[in-house]
């Protein structure tokens, strides 16, 4: 017998109940034990399990898996990665005595490795496009050279601003005409994209336009170039001045005494895996409309990146475009002695022993290992953006400080799954903080805050969006604080995890995640911190709190205050809040009105699919229907579903405020052998297409994205 398990398991607050210790205490000794065969208490399976409850004679028995009802002496499996709770109890017709046995195990989805343990499988809903109305009251701002040599990758950077220069959080395409084949995606109001290389002098006309935003860039393309030729060492003040041509061909170090300036315009290109060692100082003054561009030849010959090893190696970087580095995938395991990363890819800025690097308006695009490393070392940045990297980089001690900044891409928004600590950051000791910044679309975690070490990591008012496993993973001996900050679209929003991490989310809001939040992690190690959350909204997750840890597999209430929140259901074991169904329209709109990434009343709404065929094998999963953002306003739109030229069935999607997704269920699918099913959605009530409006069900070998 085949179950599909599809209920959530909730939580089991009876073992502790009186009801249950009496079973337990009726057990005669002279009973035999429950017999189920196939599973254990507290272990995990891969993929699949399969077990059979074996009943005796004068016996009546009462099984349940996750609360619903199941057979003896019949085979069930279970494929559902998720955590499962078996419960059986039975009664001696003859003495009236009952005993019952619990048993707790885990389905891990293999493919995943051991990355969710207990967890449903998670893969971030694919993102929706902003409506035109979210994009009415802001600016667009296109970075790019004012003049570059042909032959060379053109880098194009792209930020949406209000009146105030505030990120305006909105997701689309922006085009332009002759390249058409180059979209640059937006990401909640920034992104880049490269250009192909000029193949003549000439004059490129970049007319950006997304929606009722447009402006225009042009690049003047040089050709020929009388490149300065570099390499060997720098010492005294040298300054390369305005628009400088310069190719470094072989390693460069800046003595200790040194210092080069270069100036605005600059194009900096850098052979294959070439380094520069500062042991001094560089300044780069690059500007918004004169950007300095470091970059390698083309795309197969990254070059390597900057050293900074010394308490004298010092950078000030301003207006800079960065791409094409690391170009060793093993620079780690080569260079022995230079800290530990989880990553072993070459990064772009490697700091150590109090070196110190100071970013402003720079952009870190399309670099083939990590953006950065740090040991005990301070980096400092404020409105850059990085991009397409393998991450964002390891820092061990020291400090990253960032402020509007927006970590996006690791390594790409549409990658596969793979279980390659693809974090944005992933912080041990040290001192950390950062500031009305974007954190997403990530294979691993937003922010991994692990290993042992102490440290303090503060995050105020940042974005969390669309990584597979945590949007925040705390872990190890840190003092943790959250503040006005939103995850959603993640595998879990505020995870408390091994070690002794002391945690406090304060108006935070998290939403549409498998777990809202969590004391626990992925393994059975020791859990001793403590996780408080407060003034929040856990909103439309899978579960919105869940302390359940595998040291000894039981929920872990009395390390957690969860209070003063709203909830989008009851949690009797977390009492002390409030039920978000309960407050009425202008409540919830005030309450979310902090935490939106535009005004807009009306948003975007489609089908949150990456292919328009779907196989039908996988409508049990349901089909979802995704808004680009939450809102204040109530969002309905119809569906309907069709085989041939008749209608099958249909219904409305209703979504509350703060609510994102919602499923075409596969109940309301038909039952008969109908091929192709095609499902369209129609008639949005505060939404306006943006996405895909319908799909084809085949029996192919296509399959649903969540």
């Amino acid at each position: 017998m085949l179950v599909d398990v599809s209920q959530r398991p909730r939580e089991r607050l009876c073992l502790a109940s009186p009801a249950f210790l009496f079973l337990v205490a009726s057990v005669s000794p002279a009973l035999a034990a429950i017999s189920v065969e196939g599973i254990a208490d507290k272990k995990v399976y891969k993929d699949n399990v399969s077990f059979t409850i074996r009943a005796e004679v004068g016996f009546d028995y009462r099984a349940t898996l996750n609360g619903e009802p199941i057979a003896t002496d019949v085979s069930i499996t279970v494929s559902e990665p998720e955590y499962h709770e078996l419960e059986v109890s039975r009664r001696e017709r003859s003495s009236g005595i009952r005993e019952s046995r619990l048993i707790r195990f885990i389905v891990r989805a293999g493919d995943r490795g051991n990355t969710e343990w207990g967890l449903p499988r998670w893969t971030p809903y694919p993102t929706i496009d902003s409506a035109a109305e979210e994009f009415v009251g802001a600016r667009l701002q296109i970075v790019a050279p004012a003049a570059y040599p042909m032959g060379l990758e053109i880098p194009v950077i792209a930020r949406v601003e209000d009146a105030s220069g505030n990120r305006v959080g909105v997701n689309g395409r922006i085009t332009a005409a002759g390249f058409e084949e180059q979209p640059l995606r937006l990401l909640r109001g920034v992104g880049s994209v490269l250009l192909p290389p000029a193949t003549g002098p000439d004059v490129v006309s970049y007319v950006a336009q997304v929606h009722s935003l447009q402006t225009t860039n042009q690049i003047v393309i040089e050709d020929p170039i009388n490149w300065h030729r570099l390499s060997g060492h720098l010492t005294g003040t040298v300054n390369w001045g305005p628009d400088a041509r310069v190719r470094i061909t072989d390693a460069l170090t800046i003595a200790a005494d040194a210092t080069l300036s270069i100036g605005s315009g600059s194009v900096i290109v850098i052979d294959r895996g070439v380094e520069i060692v500062v042991d001094g100082g560089v300044v780069v003054n690059g500007t918004l409309k004169r950007p300095v561009v470091f970059t390698c030849r083309d795309r197969d010959t990254p070059w390597g990146g900057f050293l900074f090893e010394t308490p004298s190696s010092q950078g000030e970087f301003t207006g800079a475009i960065l791409t094409g580095s690391g170009a060793d995938p093993s620079w780690f395991s080569h260079n022995p002695g230079h800290g530990g990363s989880h990553r072993k890819n070459q990064c772009l800025f490697y700091l150590s022993n109090g070196a110190s690097v100071t970013l402003t308006d720079c952009w870190i695009v399309d670099n083939h290992g990590q953006a950065g490393h740090g040991e005990k070392a301070l980096l400092t940045m404020t409105r850059c953006l990085v991009q397409r990297c393998v991450t964002a980089g390891q820092y061990n001690g020291g400090a990253v400080v960032a402020d509007d900044c927006a970590f996006i891409e690791f390594p790409s928004e549409n990658a596969l799954f793979d279980d390659a600590d693809n974090d944005a950051f992933y912080l041990t000791s040290g001192d950390h903080s950062l500031t009305n910044c974007l954190i997403g679309w990530t294979l691993d975690d937003g922010i991994d805050a692990g290993g042992d070490a102490a440290g303090t990591v503060t995050i105020d008012r940042c974005w969390f969006e669309s990584s597979y496993h945590e949007a925040l993973a705390w872990s190890g001996a840190k003092i943790c604080t959250i503040i006005d900050t939103v995850t959603i679209n993640c595998g879990q929003g505020i995870e408390c995890g091994y070690g002794a991490p002391d945690v406090n989310a304060v108006h935070c809001l998290s939403t549409t995640n498998a777990v809202g939040a969590r004391f626990g992690d992925n393994y059975d190690w020791t859990y001793d911190g403590f996780l408080t959350v407060s003034d929040s909204l856990l909103l439309f997750n899978t579960r919105d709190v869940w302390g359940r840890a595998w040291d000894d597999w039981m929920v872990h209430g009395s390390q957690m205050v969860i209070w003063d929140n709203y909830l989008s259901v009851l949690d009797a074991a977390h009492p002390a809040n409030s039920i978000w169904q309960s407050l009425n329209a202008p409540d919830r709109s005030q309450l979310l009105a902090s935490f939106l990434p535009s005004p807009a009343g009306t948003v975007g709404i489609g089908l949150a699919v990456l292919d328009d065929t779907l196989d039908r094998a996988a409508l049990p999963q349901g089909i979802p229907v995704r808004l680009s953002t939450f809102t204040t306003s109530e969002v309905s739109v119809n569906y309907a579903i069709r085989a041939e030229n008749r209608r099958l069935g249909g219904g409305i999607l209703h979504f509350l405020p703060g609510e994102t997704v919602k499923h075409i269920r596969s109940e309301l699918m038909p039952t008969e052998d109908v091929s192709p099913i095609r499902i369209a959605l129609h008639n949005p009530i505060n939404a306006e297409f943006t996405g895909t409006r319908q799909a084809t069900c085949l029996r192919t070998s296509h399959k649903i994205e969540r």
